[in-house]
């Protein structure tokens, strides 16, 4: 969870944006009416007290006609996931909602999902081909492949959360009592070694170095 809130300030607000209309999008489809996901921009703007139908009906027939190649798209964006690169989910999950005013909610998700495993396993059975070593050239491991693989899932997943988790975090923040960190030596502030000490106390030593209390070796106390 914390890696999906460790984003640039640019990032957070989009994925603030698309994680709100996810969520709408997806707990609509419980609902008695199940909405699309250009039906919740269209629900979003009247409460505003605009008219957003008429760009919402172009785009919609627009991307009605993708089918599902952008549902597969999407499912890749989401496969492309990793820690430093999160943008990609949220541009995997605008393309399943796009993809779904053509085919629908249920096909759009599982053709995205049906994908990403899709290659997922393909990149996993490739790597079962090759060497176990990394010697000079980059190559697949089984173990980093289902490891990423699990890393993109798990981030595609926290998207539609994303933004109840990023109200909840900014409630708590102000709560929340943190660990002192290490300063680092040239900050000035502080014990040797980059230690954060409370004033008044005595700055731990450095392994392999010993403490003198008294007045420097090699040199006589002056009265």
């Amino acid at each position: 969870m914390r890696t999906a809130l460790d984003r640039p300030r640019w990032q957070t607000a989009a994925a603030f944006a698309v994680s709100a209309w996810t969520l709408l999008w997806i707990g609509g489809q419980f609902t008695g009416h199940a909405p699309t996901a250009l039906g919740v921009l269209d629900w979003l703007a009247a409460l505003l007290g605009l008219d957003g139908s008429a760009w919402t009906g172009r785009l919609g027939t627009v991307w009605a006609q993708a089918g599902s190649w952008l549902a597969m798209v999407g499912g890749l964006l989401w496969a492309a996931t990793s820690e430093r690169g999160q943008a990609t989910a949220l541009v995997g999950w605008v393309a399943v909602m796009l993809a779904a005013e053509g085919i629908g909610y249920r096909p759009a998700v599982l053709t995205a999902i049906t994908a990403m495993v899709g290659l997922v396993s393909a990149l996993w059975l490739v790597a079962l081909t090759g060497g176990r070593f990394v010697d000079r050239h980059s190559k697949l491991l089984p173990g980093d492949v289902l490891g990423a693989g699990v890393t993109a899932a798990s981030l595609t997943v926290v998207v539609p959360l994303f933004a109840p988790l990023a109200v909840l975090s900014r409630i708590a923040s102000p709560y929340l009592t943190r660990a002192p960190r290490l300063l680092p030596p040239e900050s000035g502030v502080g014990g040797r070694g980059g230690w954060s000490v409370v004033p008044g106390a005595t700055a731990p030593v450095e392994p392999g170095r010993a403490r003198h209390d008294g007045p420097p070796l090699g040199r006589r106390s002056e009265d």
